[in-house]
């Protein structure tokens, strides 16, 4: 890399890893969990985003279109529904912010082309416009230092940051996208972590994870070698900046690739999600990279006692804790033996019409 490490955790350049789908027992994985049904007269229907926010966590619902929040006890209430297009509406949540400075809560929708604020106390503050060439190429964004936007976007616009400063409420687009992923418009909307205003991000088709500082320069590479399944350069050069030979790279079960990554940094771990093979039939797999030593651990899926569960990713609070629900669709298949079997491991009486999270910490 030939560089200082602005994370002095983090000793190595290059992880291995063999993307193989497997099944892991959790206490391989975590040294403890909190597990909280969800409670309300109105429940979400899809738990899409979990955030901390004071005392307890806002929640995302990706079919309502609605922010909700719980308390520790998981008392559930709704506090911002606006679906409409006016000022202070949404159609799409596209994605879900919380300022850390103030707790003001931010909202992109993509349809409608615009960025909502909401005070601490949920109420409408005010909106900021987003043109409409902008609009769709952008995959996430966080908040840093309290005054200043990050968004990552796909590419398209030629750049992969655009960053906005509240003060002056000027757009600015940051670091231009890699030769090889022009013109391919394709991303994920969690391929960017933010923690303590360094960014790391990784691209759908790319083999390196990206990290920046907070005023983007872009300080180290930590490569990422997924044996013979990772997309080679030369592959990379035969897509020729075209999204329909992408597709037929990406979605091609005879000779699998990884792609289409998603991130989360933690204290100790990054967290890095990704598809094996086509969306369809591929294995969606999920690495633990411990950052001082490289020492990976990959899996599909994780057994608590003898019950195997699909534990889908919705967020992370402080150090290295990660907040997970349980797959409704698989839960709602669950027998009678396996619920009780689970609520016994879990400590906690489970009930397959509410939405389950497990708040769990990496060893």
């Amino acid at each position: 890399m030939g560089c200082k490490s602005i994370d002095p955790s983090l000793r190595v350049k290059t992880v291995t890893i063999q993307p193989q789908s497997q099944e892991i027992r959790f206490e391989e994985v975590f040294s403890k969990a909190k597990a909280l049904n969800l409670s309300g007269e109105e429940l979400p229907l899809s738990v899409y985003r979990v955030i901390p926010l004071d005392e307890g966590f806002l929640i995302l619902d990706g079919k309502k279109q609605q922010v909700g929040f719980i308390n520790s006890e998981g008392d559930f209430k709704t506090v911002i529904s606006s679906v409409g297009e006016s000022p202070g509406e949404f159609l799409e949540i596209w994605d879900l912010k919380i300022n850390p400075q103030n707790n003001k809560i931010f909202i992109l929708d993509r349809k409608v082309r615009k960025l909502l604020i909401f005070s601490d106390s949920f109420g409408f503050e005010t909106e900021i416009p987003i043109k409409k060439e902008y609009a769709s190429s952008l995959l996430s964004f966080s908040v840093l230092s309290g005054n200043e936007i990050l968004f990552q976007t796909s590419g398209s616009s030629g750049y992969k940051f655009m960053r906005y400063d509240i003060s002056s409420k000027n757009f600015e687009f940051k670091v231009p996208i890699d030769q090889e992923f022009e013109g391919l418009g394709f991303g994920s909307d969690r391929s960017m972590s933010v923690l303590n205003d360094q960014v790391s991000v990784i691209y759908p088709l790319s083999n390196k994870i990206e990290r920046y500082d907070r005023f983007l320069s872009r300080k180290e590479d930590l490569f990422v070698d997924f044996q013979g399944f990772s997309i080679t350069e030369s592959e990379l050069k035969q897509v020729a900046y075209d999204q329909n030979r992408m597709f037929d790279l990406i979605q091609n079960d005879r000779n699998k690739k990884t792609h289409s990554f998603g991130i989360v940094e933690l204290d100790r771990y990054y967290v890095i999600s990704y598809y094996l093979g086509s969306f369809r039939n591929g294995d969606f797999l999920k690495s633990i990279v411990e950052k001082s030593t490289g020492h990976t651990k990959t899996y599909n899926t994780i057994k608590i006692g003898d019950v195997e569960v699909d534990l889908l990713l919705m967020g992370n609070g402080k150090g290295d804790e990660l907040i997970f629900s349980l797959n409704p669709e698989k839960l709602e298949r669950m027998s009678d033996s396996q619920i009780h079997a689970l609520s016994k491991k879990l400590k906690i009486s489970i009930d397959k019409n509410s939405p389950l999270l497990l708040f769990c910490t990496l060893k």
